[in-house]
């Protein structure tokens, strides 16, 4: 039998399969091919910035064009293809964090190129929450790095790892998300810190890919908000979900940027993001603290969503602590037939499944941004009320 049948059968006969859909959509509705519209709860562009300001977007692209802006770098940064922007953008973020910053392509760029970068220490250790991103672990395997998960937001068995491997390793790191993107809760960041004041030659290494742009008063992330972000060692941003962008950064010391220019081979060896795209979000981050009534009406919504949820007494848990919330019923199929019944409804949330999220914690998972109304929302409920699951 031809092997790559015989591994598809495997993958559907689990409920895993997966497809690539070519779609529509404008920020709040998606659609496929001549289907009807559904709203659109999938979209990680958290601050609606792609509709709410569709405008501004429009001139940003217009002054550009006549500035003869380039749509490609055609190099690496370190041969021909850093134009002054990306030092610009690098600039500005620093400001705001009081540190320095490399960019990279994607968070999947950032995380790979960091921990393989980070491996070449002396003597390391990655100590990594079980829910950290998956590009974490695939840039533990590509570098071969020693690694030991502890079970998510669990400070206790953390604390275990550190005492019982301090005097074993030179240098231990530890690896967490400021915003979970399964499970929609917060790292104790606090923690965390406490933890690394405790025990010296520890680093923090944080991923705020879903909290940058939505949390805080000048939206700069969770660590931030919680005026931790100069104990972050590692401070990684990613520019795809509420920046509504492109790319990534890592904010360190310059020493750190100076040692990852030279060893993180994600950044060696991609050519560079295109100039416009790295001014675009030059313009979103000068732009983040005048979005406060964007973020507060995503945590107006966030919160209506999740106490209505509480109240519909369904068969299954609710998880989020802010504008990521997932009804988790269990099995794949169950998670499938959800989706399925919201899409008859005119609602996408996509079921996230095993191997994405841990065996029997299948789920649908709903994203919020700032461009949905109240009545998205009521809309949400009263589908989610008449499910049969």
């Amino acid at each position: 039998m031809n092997p790559f049948l015989k591994a598809l059968d495997e993958i559907k006969a689990q409920h895993s399969f997966r497809e690539i859909q070519p779609y529509e959509h404008d920020g709040v509705f998606v659609r496929w091919g001549d289907g009807e519209p559904m709203l659109n709860l999938a979209s990680n562009d958290y601050l609606g910035l792609q509709i709410l300001w569709r405008d501004r977007i429009a001139e940003f692209l217009d002054h550009k064009s006549r500035e003869g802006a380039f749509l490609s770098s055609s190099s690496s940064r370190l041969l021909s293809g850093d134009f002054p922007i990306f030092s610009q953008l690098e600039s500005l973020i620093a400001k705001l964090y009081g540190k320095d910053c490399l960019l990279f392509n994607s968070g999947y760029h950032a995380n790979v190129g960091m921990i393989q970068s980070l491996s070449k220490l002396s003597n390391v250790l990655f100590l990594i929450d079980e829910y950290a991103h998956a590009s974490v672990f695939d840039g533990i395997a590509l570098s071969r790095a020693r690694f030991k998960r502890f079970a998510h937001n669990d400070m206790q068995a953390l604390e275990s790892l550190l005492a019982h491997y301090y005097n074993q390793y030179d240098n231990l790191i530890i690896v967490a998300e400021g915003l979970y993107s399964m499970d929609g809760d917060f790292a104790p960041v606090a923690k965390l810190v406490a933890l690394k004041k405790r025990y010296d030659k520890t680093y923090i290494y944080l991923d705020e890919a879903h909290s940058i742009g939505v949390c805080g008063d000048e939206g700069l992330g969770r660590a931030k908000e919680l005026g931790m972000s100069e104990s972050i060692d590692f401070l990684i941003l990613t520019f795809g979900k509420a920046i509504s962008s492109v790319g990534a950064c890592v904010v360190c010391t310059s020493e750190v940027k100076h040692y990852c220019v030279n060893t993180a081979r994600s950044l060696i060896y991609s050519t560079a993001l295109p100039p416009l795209n790295i001014a675009f979000s030059a313009y979103v981050f000068a732009s983040l603290s005048q979005l406060a009534p964007y973020r507060i009406h995503l945590r107006a919504l966030s919160s209506e969503l999740k106490r209505e949820l509480n109240a519909c007494e369904k068969n299954y848990h609710i998880l989020g602590e802010a504008h990521i919330l997932s009804l988790v019923v269990g099995s794949n199929d169950r998670a499938l037939a959800l989706a399925k019944h919201l899409r008859a409804h005119k609602i996408f949330a996509p079921a996230i499944r095993y191997p994405s999220v841990p065996k029997e914690s299948a789920r649908v998972r709903i994203c919020l941004n700032a461009a949905l109304e109240p009545t998205h929302i009521h809309a949400l409920i009263e589908a989610v009320r008449g499910a049969n699951i």
